[in-house]
């Protein structure tokens, strides 16, 4: 009776368990997609500290979403359209959330030059300036025609590697990035990540490896890892010089550039 007892207690503590771990995947995908999840989840930092580890599994499902459009128009379209359809289809599910924080980005840090204050002040202005615009034009022109060259030598791999590697660098950016404002959405992130919550997301990403090596390679994966690392530390080293850490525009930037280095690289390799 008490052995029964004590393996239900076991197996109900395991099934909260992993409800935490499906609902905070749900979070994830609730927060940076559009994707219509119509359930009250908990939000708390602890909910998107933990939540945090689902990074890459949210840019996997922004990359097979992209794919099957890809899938769809390449059936009758000629590879340029293909190509503006998977862009546009990026910035469907996300609702340009990553590319906002680009423009903002650029706004900010370009458009200015002064103190911190200001410049996160530019940041948070709802209204588009020039640096904002000639941003977000280059991102998207940058993956329109990368996508057009991915499309017309089959490394289709990219369209999928691009997002989660992107999500991905958005966590090492919370890791080793400080607070650039007291307040603010990117604060459920930057300083909340943890080691542990970095080392489960990398595991994530080693073991989605296994899928791409084949078609890349392992050495040009390991050297697109290193590529991107430096860029996120040069892209850190900015954010610190500019307003003195990171902000949630900041994660939406690296983001976006992360997308970008990679599918550059697929393209020249």
């Amino acid at each position: 009776m008490l052995w029964y007892r004590f393996k239900n207690k076991i197996d109900y503590d395991w099934v909260i368990y992993l409800k935490k771990y499906i609902e905070s995947i749900a979070l994830m995908l609730q927060f940076m997609t559009r994707i219509p999840i119509n359930k009250s989840l908990s939000c708390s930092e602890e909910d998107f500290k933990r939540g945090s580890i689902f990074m890459p599994i949210v840019g996997l499902t922004v990359g097979v979403f992209q794919f099957l459009i890809f899938y769809l128009f390449n059936i009758f379209a000629p590879s340029r359209i293909t190509s503006m359809m998977i862009v546009l289809g990026g910035i469907f599910i996300t609702g340009g959330f990553h590319m906002d924080g680009l423009g903002d980005t650029c706004d900010g840090f370009f458009a200015f030059k002064g103190g911190k204050e200001k410049i996160i002040e530019i940041m948070k202005d709802s209204r588009i300036g020039t640096y904002a615009c000639i941003g977000i034009v280059v991102d998207i022109l940058l993956k329109y025609a990368c996508y057009a060259y991915i499309i017309e030598y089959k490394r289709f791999y990219g369209i999928i590697l691009a997002p989660m590697l992107g999500r991905f660098f958005i966590e090492f950016l919370s890791l080793i990035g400080k607070r650039a404002k007291e307040k603010g959405s990117g604060n459920l992130f930057i300083g909340n990540v943890g080691k542990m919550q970095f080392l489960w997301s990398f595991i994530i990403i080693g073991l989605s490896f296994t899928a791409f090596y084949k078609y890349i390679g392992l050495w040009n994966l390991l050297l697109l890892l290193g590529i991107l690392l430096i860029v996120t530390l040069l892209f850190n080293s900015l954010c610190n010089e500019k307003i003195g850490g990171v902000t949630g525009d900041s994660l939406g930037a690296i983001n976006e550039i992360a997308e970008m280095v990679c599918l550059i690289f697929i393209v020249c390799i």
